[in-house]
């Protein structure tokens, strides 16, 4: 039978994406072929020896993304640059993405982006989706937009809605009668960037009224700061490391190698007060020093450590909070709730700092890696499907 409302919505994300549709007035995230609640967007062009292309879209992607640094590093030769990620930044403008495995000249963000969303798209296989509600940053110009429902008409979306990524959140956590009116603050740290966005609540209707944020401020600067404050200097203590310093492709190499350690510290702490990584466990070869010596990486390191090295990033997007109220003559009292979006916001670190320096009121109810994605299948329910799903 064909759906009444458009009922699925996509959060379209810079690092992550992810679909939700109702069912039985349920928002429920659909998992990835790899059973998980987020894709990642990234999007990778292969081409095999007998000159055969494939496309990779997903955790394949970024899996051969990560594996083009270490086997650069292995053969000590700069790393061809066949994927592609964070290409949503660049929606609306006039880049252009080519490689010699594309079976074209060249991709554009919209093109990109539009895979991305073929991708979630297959992952519902009961119907067809020719209706859907795609989530932008409250920030995004009316260049971004169009550019969004280009992405979406290439992706074959029949009727595509937009829905601001901070309502999208409200309407995640809910508007339960204590929360039926009031101010509330989104606190959106991604993969790729932070978004803070005052929202006012007057009889449920959600309005945002003011927003800041920073695009290049996000997870993916958590971890560069985790590989250049403690895994880089651990390395330079046991090798020779000069020619990564003064050769840009190795250097590049090695960092984008040592942010998959990085990560996985970061979010081990999130949990335990200290975390090991050894590359002997996981036959990681980072290629060899100055010297001639394989290159490996054995480190512990405390919760104290992580705070040191990425407090700083954290106090930025606290920073932009406490000014984003101040410019509007509020405190974090008038607050009713602050709501948490984002990988990053799992950290007990950045909760701990937003309760002391912002509010009292946080939000934790909700899984933040995909609230929005709920939210906009929930708005998605209260919109006509003006195309037969069934066609």
């Amino acid at each position: 039978m064909a759906r009444i409302k458009i009922d699925y919505g996509i959060d379209l994300g810079t690092t992550n994406s992810a679909i939700a549709r109702m069912e039985n007035g349920e928002s429920v995230i659909k998992q990835t072929k790899n059973l998980m609640d987020t894709l990642p967007s990234c999007v990778y062009f292969s081409k095999n020896k007998k000159g055969e292309r494939a496309l990779r879209i997903g955790m394949k992607a970024k899996d051969s993304v990560y594996s083009d640094a270490i086997t650069a590093l292995s053969k000590n030769e700069p790393p061809k640059e066949c994927g592609y990620l964070e290409f949503k930044r660049e929606m609306g403008s006039d880049k252009k993405y080519s490689n010699e495995n594309m079976p074209k000249e060249s991709y554009s963000p919209e093109e990109l982006s539009a895979e991305v969303l073929k991708e979630l798209k297959s992952l519902i296989n009961d119907e067809t989706v020719n209706s859907v509600v795609i989530t932008v940053p409250a920030m995004f110009t009316a260049i971004q937009k169009d550019a969004t429902m280009k992405a979406a008409r290439i992706a074959g979306f029949k009727q595509c809605e937009l829905l601001q990524e901070p309502i999208a959140a409200c309407m995640a956590y809910g508007l339960s009668s204590e929360k039926k009116d009031g101010k509330w603050l989104v606190f959106d740290f991604g993969g790729g960037t932070f978004d803070a966005a005052l929202v006012k609540v007057e009889d449920g209707i959600l309005t945002v009224f003011d927003t800041e944020g920073d695009n290049y401020l996000g997870g993916k600067n958590l971890d560069e700061a985790v590989v250049n404050k403690i895994l880089m200097p651990s390395l330079k203590e046991d090798y020779a490391l000069s020619s990564y310093e003064t050769t840009e492709w190795k250097k590049k190499a090695l960092m984008d190698a040592l942010k998959g350690p990085a990560e996985e510290l970061r979010i081990a702490l999130s949990f335990a007060d200290n975390a090991d990584y050894s590359t002997y466990d996981r036959n990681l070869n980072l290629g060899q020093d100055d010297n001639g010596e394989d290159i490996d990486l054995e480190i512990t390191i405390t919760k104290d450590q992580l705070i040191d090295a990425i407090g700083e990033q954290y106090q930025k997007a606290v920073n932009i909070c406490k000014n984003l109220l101040e410019r509007n003559g509020l405190t974090g009292k008038d607050l009713s709730s602050l709501i948490l979006v984002g990988g990053p916001t799992y950290s007990p670190i950045i909760r701990d700092m937003l309760k002391e320096e912002v509010t009292q009121n946080v939000d934790t109810s909700i899984n933040p890696m995909t609230a929005v994605a709920r939210g906009a299948a929930l708005y998605a329910s209260t919109i006509d499907a003006n195309i037969n799903e069934a066609e």
